[in-house]
């Protein structure tokens, strides 16, 4: 009976890590998009907080990447990033934007997108991502209709 009931949590902490390790905050560590909804032709921005009392080490200058699906197997966007290794200090915060464009440079259709993050904590990497949706109306700065 013991051996059961410690295989049971082993698989419930596995379970718990899979899914907050796809969260948007985690272990103290924050990311998430400026607003949940952009017009067309509007910068989608969104931050990542370290709000823990530990470093966070990023992969490299830009470790997010653009969703289509929600299984989170189309990526329509990643930039182009130094593939260096940046330190976000505890309760320092970073911000990116993306212009809703994809690899090739075409405007993406409204509907909704995931963006994920990629970073280390305590030596371990974590998947943080945040939902957006990006409306029919264009942004009053963009002139296409």
């Amino acid at each position: 009976m013991p051996r059961k009931i410690k295989l049971l949590g082993v698989f419930s902490a596995l379970l718990i890590f899979s899914i907050n390790s796809f969260s948007n905050t985690t272990e103290g560590v924050e990311f998430k998009p400026i607003k949940k909804v952009f017009k067309k032709g509007e910068k989608v921005c969104f931050k990542l907080e370290n709000k823990s009392g530990r470093d966070v080490y990023l992969p490299s200058s830009a470790p997010w990447a653009v969703f289509s699906d929600n299984d989170m197997n189309k990526v329509i966007y990643s930039p182009i990033a130094t593939q260096a290794i940046e330190k976000l200090e505890p309760y320092q915060s970073k911000e990116w934007c993306w212009d809703q464009k994809t690899f090739d440079n075409d405007e993406v259709t409204s509907g909704d997108y995931k963006i994920r993050i990629t970073v280390f904590k305590n030596g371990k990497r974590l998947f943080l991502n945040s939902d957006i949706k990006i409306s029919p109306e264009y942004a009053k700065n963009n002139t296409k209709k």
